[in-house]
């Protein structure tokens, strides 16, 4: 048997968190909003950007083009879905 590269597509499970981060990844790139909330994991945290806040307890739909930075800290955990 050959090889797999380290290229070849490999089945990996995916967390919730996850989930919602490649949902957000998709809607940016269909050029719409993917009509969620999300909120900070931890109240006493906030996550400010150009063109995105979130302080306490706030819960807001992510802008059009969500940056990496904001998606990483939906993937991380520190942004979750409302």
């Amino acid at each position: 048997m050959a090889k797999k590269s380290q290229t070849e597509e490999q089945n990996v499970e995916l967390s919730e968190t996850e989930k919602d981060a490649l949902d957000v990844q998709k809607a940016a790139a269909e050029n719409k909003s993917s009509g969620k909330k999300f909120k900070l994991a931890d109240p006493k945290k906030s996550y400010q950007e150009a063109e995105f806040t979130l302080a306490g307890d706030q819960e807001k739909e992510l802008p059009e083009y969500p940056s990496d930075q904001l998606i990483a800290r939906i993937r991380a955990g520190f942004i979750v879905e409302a």
